[in-house]
């Protein structure tokens, strides 16, 4: 094979791989989920967690950073966006969200 054959084979495939990772690419932004409802503190210390349970009985434990925690009523209703995933608590399956914004409901 040619040499600049080779090149182009090598360059269209590279442009290829290229293409497809960049058109199946997320943003952030998808992954958000924005739930609403009453916020929480459970267990003892040291071993408390943040939860919100919405109207729908659904529970979430909440991994806040600290100027969020430090802005937080005990109990209020609260508007959560964040990216939801599975960890444990007390040693149980229990889903978590990594809040990325709070705000509370003025009702």
């Amino acid at each position: 094979m040619p040499q600049l054959l080779r090149l182009a084979l090598l360059f269209s495939a590279v442009v290829l791989v290229m293409q497809t990772g960049c058109s199946s690419s997320r943003t952030a932004e998808m992954d958000l989920t924005e739930v609403e409802g009453t916020v929480t503190v459970r267990g003892n210390e040291p071993f408390t967690a943040v939860m919100l349970q919405t109207n729908e009985d659904n529970w979430y434990i909440l991994d806040l950073t600290p100027e969020q925690r430090s802005g937080l009523v005990n109990p209020s209703v609260q508007r959560v966006r964040g990216s939801v995933y599975l960890g444990d608590w007390n040693g149980r399956p229990f889903t978590h969200m990594k809040v990325a914004q709070i705000e509370r409901v003025m009702r």
